[in-house]
């Protein structure tokens, strides 16, 4: 890719007040929410619409701040980019994480540095409070027999879904490319990680639609059917035992 082809960065700082702006619907509110000033969050929607080349938002009736059609389709983007973001800064940031990884763990060989980074991820979703109640969620749909329908869905449980997906995309991310230790994922989630998929196929199949990315959630796909059903003991959990979508919630 030469130069004059190669994208830009996207500004995550410039992302955050966006979303901000469109999930309140008010500059001011967005300032509020990420300590700005309400003209400097406007600044920081300008650069952004220099950056893409579009108008994403628009002034309604009363102060009220819209979404262009631009502005809607980078919404989705941004929200996941942002939830992707701040869920390895959580990684890192975890409070046990000075104890469970040596100072000098780059100086330790590949295989260590791969393990360590794979079981510390893995105890923040095993234990970080979001990922806990996203995954309660879930179970009560495997104990109810019923899928996730994105329709029925309220704002809070639509979020916490997106955080726990966006979360095992990026583990799927890194299994496939071999940066996470296989053995310790497969051996602690085999079965957790094939009732998720199982309950959230029409959520995502949903999300690919009104995003219009086909690709979205791929990784952790893949995962699913590359890995986990090629076991034989749960590749006996076949389509036919799908749970059906019921008109009862969870």
């Amino acid at each position: 890719m030469n130069a004059m082809s190669r994208p830009a960065n996207l500004d995550l700082d410039l992302l955050r007040s966006f979303v901000h702006i469109a999930e309140t619907g008010s500059f001011t509110r967005a300032g509020e929410i990420v300590g700005r000033t309400q003209s400097a969050v406007s600044m920081q929607v300008r650069r952004l619409e220099t950056l893409i080349g579009k108008s994403l938002l628009v002034r309604g009736k009363g102060g009220m701040v819209g979404l262009t059609p631009h502005g809607s389709y980078l919404l989705s983007y941004a929200q996941e980019m942002l939830e992707l973001n701040d869920s390895i800064w959580a990684i890192f940031q975890g409070k046990n994480l000075a104890s469970q990884i040596m100072p000098d763990d780059y100086a330790l060989p590949i295989k260590a540095q791969r393990e360590a980074f794979t079981a510390q991820v893995m105890v923040t979703l095993l234990t970080n409070e979001k990922f806990s109640e996203a995954n309660a969620l879930i179970m009560r749909h495997v104990e109810n027999n019923t899928l996730v329908d994105p329709l029925r869905i309220n704002q809070k449980d639509d979020d916490l879904i997106m955080s726990l997906l966006s979360m095992l995309e990026y583990i799927s991310i890194n299994f496939l490319s071999n940066s996470m230790d296989r053995n310790i994922i497969l051996r602690q989630r085999k079965s957790g990680l094939l009732r998720t998929y199982e309950v959230l196929q029409d959520y995502i199949a949903y999300k690919r639609e009104v995003w219009a990315r086909i690709n979205a959630y791929r990784s952790f796909e893949e995962v699913i059917k590359n890995y986990i059903l090629v076991d034989s003991e749960i590749s006996d959990y076949s389509a036919s035992e799908r749970a059906p979508v019921l008109d009862g919630s969870s």
